[in-house]
């Protein structure tokens, strides 16, 4: 079995309209994404049990659009420090990513954002980390579902930054439902250039973040999106482009990531400029 798209679907982080996804955010974001030609919404799953997932597939279903799911771990469930206590968090997450119809539950589901422990990454954290994962690795290939692991930039994490640190620890999981979930405000950050990061993670990359230098609206800021596009294409990449822009946050993601300002005047901005700008980059591509 392959656990791989593909083909591409473009989409957007459900943060541009709600903080929290509830049925009210569900009613307002789908049928918007829809009418602006967004096929995928991902829908951070921070609190698993407080959503609904019939009421949103149902709204999925009825206006075409595909869900996936990320998250990142609680302070109380640190995979590096407590690998029990991260797999018995997301394993209910996982059930529910499946529950909405997701392909892929991704993020940052190795570690807890704004936690360093302000030394290089240890063998034994790497050991916890894998071990935290490897349970719901093999549930999520019974589930015919993909785990994503997104590298993060120092300032977030000090445990993956790179795509080359990504490999590595793919390789150490060992299972073939395992993909690279890059990031281009990360990757501006972490690699020698956008672009260079993609062709690092090559096909084991199949699901990237669109966002923008300040996480405002794409094409606004300093991101080598030509580059992006470029590699992108230059690597055969099948999969999830899903654009992020940080208009709504919970309170605990907008502390880990210091998001303190309008990043974009509204979601208007972002659905009116962003997205046209990124879809037609990825027509000139042929990228979807």
């Amino acid at each position: 079995m392959s656990f791989r798209p593909d083909r591409i679907r473009i989409g957007m982080h459900t943060s541009l309209w709600a903080s929290e996804w509830t049925r009210e955010a569900a009613e307002l974001a789908i049928p918007e994404a829809a009418e602006h030609g967004l096929e995928v919404l991902e829908i951070a799953l921070l609190n698993p049990a407080g959503v609904d997932a019939a009421h949103s597939r149902k709204l999925f279903e009825k206006h075409g659009v595909e869900p996936t799911a990320s998250l990142c771990l609680p302070e109380h469930s640190n995979a590096a420090l407590d690998p029990d206590r991260a797999t018995a968090f997301l394993m209910p997450a996982l059930d529910k990513a499946h529950e909405l119809g997701c392909s892929i539950l991704c993020g940052v589901t190795y570690g807890v954002l704004g936690w360093k422990s302000g030394k290089r990454p240890t063998e034994a954290e790497y050991a916890n980390m894998a071990k935290a994962l490897k349970p719901v690795v093999r549930k999520a290939r019974d589930y015919g579902m993909l785990i994503g692991i997104e590298p993060c930039n120092r300032y977030e994490t000090h445990l993956l930054n790179t795509a080359d640190q990504s490999l590595k620890f793919l390789e150490r999981l060992d299972e073939p439902n395992v993909t690279i979930h890059l990031d281009t405000y990360h990757m501006n950050i972490e690699e020698k250039g956008v672009g260079h990061g993609i062709r690092v993670a090559g096909a084991h990359c199949s699901y990237v973040h669109l966002s923008e230098s300040d996480r405002g609206v794409p094409g606004s800021g300093t991101i080598d999106w030509t580059d992006t596009f470029r590699a992108l294409a230059e690597t055969g990449f099948k999969g999830d482009l899903v654009m992020e822009s940080f208009v709504t946050l919970p309170p605990e993601i907008a502390s880990a990531l210091c998001v303190w300002r309008d990043v974009a005047r509204d979601r208007q901005d972002v659905l009116e400029k962003g997205v046209p700008y990124l879809q037609s980059l990825a027509r000139v591509y042929g990228l979807g």
